[in-house]
C-alpha cells in the first residue's frame, strides 16, 4: 500500500490552499460559504465532481471562495466507526475472501473488533482558469500499518487530462454497489492507481478516456521455492486502459479494455459493466472482468501474486482470472435502501500447478443504510464468503457488520 507521511501532506495542503488566494489582498481574501444553503455554480460543480462509491466523502459542507468568484476550496471527509463479529475469527479486518484459511483451526473462534481507521480527511479546489475547469484533489485516510496516513487518491485534473493517483479507469464507478465491507465483492475491480488519462464526456451520453496507468505485477514464489510468498516482478512500460460509456438517464453501459506489457509477453483483458433503474426504486448494477496476466485488476487477486508463474523450464506463463458481480438495491425512502451482492471469482489451473492453489470464491452480502441525522449515516450488513483451493480443501467465514459515519 502507497503511503505518504504527515509533513507532505501538510505541504500539499498548503501549497492548494495557497493557489486561488496568493493575488488577494489580506484582509479580503475569502468568504466562507455553506454548501447546503448558498447557490452558486462552483458549488453545483463541487457536487456534480462526487465520486458515487459509497465509501468515497460526501461534499465538504462548508468552502472558501475567492474574492474573484473564480476558485473554491473546500475540505471535510468523514469520522467512521467500523464494527463487526466473525463467526469463524477471521483476523481480516474486510471480508477479503482470497485470505480465508483453507485449513480448518481449533484456535479460532469468534471475533469481536471496532475500528475507526477508515475516518477519511480530504482537501479540494475547483476553478475556471485559461486552460479549462480545473480540480485538484488530495484524499487519505488511517488505514495503514499502526494507524499511519495512507493515500487514496491525489491528483489534479485540468479539462480533459488527468494526472495522479484516482480509481483506474478500468472501474465503472456508477456500477460500485454499496457495502458495509470496506473490501466489497471480490470481482470488483475497485483499484486506485497513479497514472496519466486523457478522455471526453460527450453531451449525447458518449464517454471515452484512455489512460497510462502504474503497472504491477506479481507471481507466486510457491511456484519456484516452495514458498507462499508474493513476488513482485518488473515492468517495462505503464499498463494501457481504453474505456468506453453510454449513459442515458435510467441506465448505462461501459466497456473498458486493459493491455498489459508483462515480461516476454502481453496480457490482456476486458470488463463489462452497467446499472440499470427498473423502478424508481429498484436499481441493479453489475460487472464482468476476464482476461490474462490481469489479477492485478480483481479486486480478490490483486496483490496476491495470480498475474503470471514461471514453469520448472523457466518458461513463464499467465493466469486466466474471471471475476464477476451482481448487485440490486431497494430505496425504500429517500434516507433509507438496501441491498444484496453476489460476486464469484475464478482462476483457470495450469498443468502441473500446486494444489494449495487459489481456484475460486464467493461472496454474498445483505445490508441496510439509513441516514439517522443530517450529515451521519448507519449500516449493517450480513456476509458470507469462502474459498476453495485446486486440491478440493476450502474455508468459509461470515460476520455481521455496522459502520456509523459522520461527514463533515
Amino acid at each position: 500500500m502507497k503511503r505518504i507521511d504527515g509533513g507532505l501532506f501538510g505541504l500539499l495542503f498548503l501549497t492548494l490552499m495557497a493557489a486561488p488566494f496568493q493575488k488577494l489582498d489580506a484582509q479580503d481574501r475569502a468568504r466562507i460559504m455553506d454548501t447546503d444553503t448558498v447557490t452558486h455554480a462552483l458549488i453545483r460543480q463541487l457536487r456534480e465532481k462526487t465520486s458515487e462509491i459509497f465509501h468515497d466523502p460526501a461534499p465538504p459542507r462548508f468552502v472558501m471562495i475567492d474574492k474573484s468568484e473564480r476558485f473554491l476550496f473546500g475540505m471535510g471527509g468523514y469520522a467512521a466507526c467500523y464494527t463487526y463479529y466473525d463467526g469463524t475469527g477471521f483476523l481480516s479486518r474486510d471480508m477479503s475472501t482470497v485470505l480465508i484459511p483453507a485449513e480448518p483451526s481449533r484456535v479460532r473462534s469468534g471475533r469481536f473488533n471496532l475500528d475507526a481507521s477508515g475516518s477519511r480527511l480530504f482537501f479540494k479546489l475547483i476553478g475556471d482558469t485559461s486552460l479549462g475547469k480545473l480540480e485538484a484533489y488530495i484524499e487519505g485516510g488511517f488505514s495503514g500499518e499502526g494507524y499511519t496516513f495512507s493515500l487514496k487518491h491525489a491528483y489534479v485534473q485540468i479539462k480533459h487530462l488527468l494526472i495522479g493517483q484516482t480509481w483506474s479507469n478500468i472501474m465503472d464507478l456508477r456500477a460500485a454497489p454499496a457495502t458495509v465491507d470496506g473490501a466489497g465483492p471480490g470481482g470488483m475491480n475497485g483499484l486506485r492507481q497513479p497514472q496519466f488519462r486523457y478522455g471526453w464526456r460527450l453531451t449525447n451520453g458518449i464517454s471515452c478516456f484512455a489512460s497510462l496507468e502504474d503497472p504491477e505485477v506479481t507471481m507466486l514464489r510457491a511456484l519456484v521455492t516452495g514458498t507462499n510468498d508474493v513476488h513482485i516482478m518488473g515492468q517495462r512500460f505503464p499498463d494501457l486502459i481504453v474505456s468506453l460509456g453510454y449513459e442515458r438517464p435510467a441506465w448505462h453501459l461501459r466497456l473498458a479494455g486493459v493491455l498489459r506489457f508483462l515480461e516476454k509477453q502481453r496480457g490482456y483483458g476486458l470488463a463489462f459493466s452497467g446499472h440499470a433503474n427498473m423502478t424508481p426504486r429498484d436499481e441493479v448494477k453489475f460487472q464482468v472482468t476476464g482476461g490474462a496476466g490481469i489479477g492485478h485488476y480483481i479486486q480478490d487477486l490483486g496483490g496476491m501474486g495470480y498475474d503470471v508463474y514461471i514453469h520448472r523450464d523457466g518458461t513463464y506463463y499467465k493466469f486466466t482470472a474471471l471475476g464477476y458481480y451482481a448487485a440490486y438495491e431497494h430505496h425504500w425512502s429517500d434516507s433509507c435502501f438496501s441491498g444484496l451482492v453476489y460476486s464469484q471469482v475464478y482462476v483457470k489451473p495450469f498443468e502441473e500447478a500446486p494444489g494449495f492453489l487459489y481456484h475460486h470464491t464467493n461472496y454474498a452480502a445483505l445490508n441496510t443504510f439509513l441516514d439517522i441525522y443530517e450529515h451521519g449515516q448507519l449500516g449493517i450488513e450480513g456476509v458470507f464468503g469462502n474459498r476453495v483451493n485446486l486440491d478440493g480443501s476450502k474455508g468459509y467465514s461470515w460476520r455481521l457488520n455496522c459502520i456509523v459515519r459522520y461527514n463533515f
